[in-house]
């Protein structure tokens, strides 16, 4: 799988392959949880970090896990 030029949170811009990001955006889906039961209108922190839920690293990794389609690259020839 070829590399390309993404932003990944608290990394910035990096040159990973599609699987590499996946990899990491499950890792901070999997650790940045809120601390306590969620629910709307409710103050709430993320376990990992404190920040508000939900947290930059959930919702850049959430967008990324969601938002993402796979494609193959088609061939400039």
């Amino acid at each position: 799988m070829s590399r390309f030029t993404a932003r990944a949170h608290g990394y910035g811009l990096v040159d990973w392959t599609a699987d590499e990001v996946d990899a990491y955006a499950s890792r901070l889906l999997r650790d940045h949880v809120p601390g306590r039961r969620w629910m709307p209108h409710r103050s709430s922190s993320c376990r990992e970090c404190g920040e508000s839920w939900p947290c930059p690293a959930a919702a850049w990794a959430g967008q990324w896990s969601h938002g993402v389609t796979r494609t193959e690259p088609r061939s400039r020839f």
